[in-house]
């Protein structure tokens, strides 16, 4: 004679309650809302499609922005730049005047990097400056210091966009 098959023990689930994310009543472990908001029976969005939904509207936030910036910066520049003169102003100071033409088709301002060079072309101190507004086609001077330069500088030389 055989003996008839165990039937296996429920094992009750351990995981604590959850609840509703709607009305706050306590849920199974599995479900994000209660029967009671849920009355159509719809299924409800699992954690990777909310997931997945809120990294797609990041991606697609951050490419707007990016074209949206690229189109804002369209025209400006490039610029051609030159150091027209140096001096020393102060105990490691150099004041700089810079010639700037935009030879872009919209005004804008150059970001210029100063560099202080000593007489084998090392870099004695780097700073930046923003250049005043410049129309399109035009040209324009500004002075600029260059602070922290240890020694006399031989050479100071200009690079802007």
């Amino acid at each position: 004679m055989s003996t008839p098959p165990v039937p296996p023990r429920e094992i009750a689930d351990q995981r604590p309650p959850r609840h509703c994310y709607k009305c706050g009543r306590e849920i199974g472990p599995d479900e994000s809302i209660c029967e009671v908001c849920n009355r159509a029976g719809m299924a409800t969005p699992s954690a990777t499609q909310y997931h997945g939904t809120i990294v797609v509207a990041i991606v697609l936030g951050v490419a707007l922005m990016a074209i949206g910036a690229s189109l804002a910066m369209r025209g400006i520049g490039p610029y051609q730049s030159h150091v027209l003169a140096f001096h020393t102003a102060g105990q490691g100071q150099v004041a700089v005047s810079v010639a700037l033409t935009n030879e872009g088709s919209r005004a804008g301002r150059a970001s210029c990097k100063l560099t202080a060079q000593d007489d084998a072309g090392r870099p004695l101190a780097v700073t930046t400056a923003v250049s005043p507004q410049v129309e399109s086609h035009a040209s324009a001077t500004f002075d600029a210091e260059i602070l922290g330069v240890n020694g006399a500088p031989a050479s100071v030389s200009v690079s802007c966009h």
